[in-house]
């Protein structure tokens, strides 16, 4: 008789759902920072939102949630029995831990004038957009190649470099629509990530017993 017991799947199921959680969490915040807000989405990135009364802790509380919901999503990947290089370790982690950075040293403008909070979230906005972008390639095969995380992998590239495009040339293309739509290709690589570690979990080997 063969015998399989629970799946490494199962064991995933409270990180993920930890995961969905968090960065369910970060998006309804900054959905509410735009909603007492009154700057324009398309040119304004979601830095400048610290200027607003009470948006540096809406921003910092929406940039950590997110942050611990991917910290929760790498350790779903290791109860799911995923084998993730050092690489992906590091990427998760930088991502992880800019958002994390830049949420505790908000940007610096003439209206807040903080230099040196402003270089320490630039660098961190960068080191985590960066990170994300290049998660993709050093997952596991089997999470690496699904479909939807091939397409998603390529959006979030291609997120980063008009956002890049946009913030270093100013004017050529709207700063806020492009850095939102880098952030939707980075959530929705996330939420696709959460799907699918169950569904691509290694197996767990059956176990013969008499009977």
């Amino acid at each position: 008789m063969e015998i399989s017991g629970g799946t490494k799947g199962d064991r995933a199921r409270p990180w993920l759902l930890a995961a969905n959680v968090a960065i369910g969490w970060g998006l309804l915040t900054v959905f509410v920072l735009h909603i007492v807000s009154a700057r324009n989405p398309v040119w304004d990135t979601l830095s400048s939102y610290a200027l607003v009364k009470g948006g540096i802790g809406l921003l910092g509380v929406s940039m950590i949630a997110v942050a611990a919901g991917s910290v929760a999503l790498l350790a779903a990947f290791r109860a799911a029995g995923h084998r993730l290089s050092p690489a992906a370790h590091v990427l998760f982690w930088t991502w992880s831990l800019g958002l994390v950075a830049a949420a505790l040293f908000p940007a610096s403008y003439p209206e807040r004038f903080r230099p040196a909070s402003g270089e320490i979230h630039e660098y961190a906005c960068a080191a985590a957009f960066l990170s994300l972008a290049a998660l993709g390639w050093t997952l596991p095969a089997p999470v690496r190649t699904h479909p939807a995380i091939v397409r998603l992998t390529l959006l979030t590239l291609g997120g980063v470099l008009l956002f890049g495009v946009s913030y270093l040339m100013p004017g050529v293309l709207p700063i806020g629509l492009t850095q939102r739509l880098a952030l939707a290709a980075d959530i929705g690589l996330l939420v696709t990530l959460a799907r699918a570690v169950a569904v691509t979990a290694p197996a767990k080997p059956r176990e013969r017993v008499p009977g």
